[in-house]
């Protein structure tokens, strides 16, 4: 192939990456817009890792003074940003099983995460109120059991998002040239670092605090960086 020819074809490699990034659009701005929204939301929520800590979480919750709006700030962000991700399905490879299985994880995560929140803005908070007058032991259990149900969820559904990235990494390599090695094995590398971190929380809940931030926040990252790339990464 020629000068004229490299050029020609790469021009037209750039042309296609354009349109791939315009199809895409709406997917990338759920991805980085919902990832923003669950990031503030993460840092305003009271730090709780144990399920099986209610007192702790009883203390947090009553000196919680924007839980709903919180929860409702997660809510949105979780949306969007799962959406955006199952969304990408087409970008990542439309031809393989693994694509496949992982917009269906994470439609099974948002459907978790859906009912988790709408536990926290609704149950926790009339039984947080009817605790208060006068501190009823039985509420403050059924309390504890709600939070209780919500957290591990939580891990479950976070664990299939995570899931989700592995078999998008998957059909990355399957998919040929079209992603790069430092790319596509990155994808595969941060989400298992992020379902092991899962897993590994699940069995030592206090160490939660330090291992959750190392392990899923790479893979979090990763996300949003798929969210550029596949919307706005080649476009001049």
């Amino acid at each position: 192939m020629g000068k004229y020819g490299k050029n020609r074809y790469k021009n037209s490699e750039g042309i296609f990456e354009k349109m791939v990034a315009k199809e895409f659009r709406i997917e990338s701005i759920s991805i980085i817009v919902g990832g923003f929204l669950v990031l503030i939301a993460t840092f305003l929520h009271p730090p709780l890792v144990d399920p099986y800590n209610g007192a702790k979480a009883i203390h947090q919750f009553s000196h919680c003074n924007i839980w709903m709006e919180d929860h409702v700030l997660m809510l949105c962000g979780i949306v969007c940003w799962l959406l955006g991700l199952a969304g990408c399905k087409p970008f990542i490879s439309s031809q393989h099983k693994a694509s496949t299985m992982a917009a269906a994880l994470c439609y099974i995560s948002l459907c978790l995460w859906i009912m988790i929140l709408t536990t926290e803005l609704t149950i926790l908070p009339v039984l947080g109120a009817e605790m208060k007058r006068p501190y009823d032991v039985y509420i403050a259990a059924v309390w504890k059991a709600a939070f209780s149900f919500g957290l591990l969820a939580g891990y479950f559904a976070v664990a299939c998002s995570w899931l989700a990235i592995i078999l998008y990494g998957c059909a990355m390599k399957k998919s040929g040239h079209r992603f790069s090695n430092w790319f596509t094995n990155g994808t595969i590398f941060f989400g298992l670092l992020g379902f092991i971190g899962i897993i590994v929380t699940c069995f030592s809940f206090h160490l939660g605090y330090v291992i959750l931030p190392l392990t899923s926040g790479p893979v979090f990252l990763w996300t949003m960086w798929l969210g550029y790339r596949a919307g706005f990464a080649n476009i001049r």
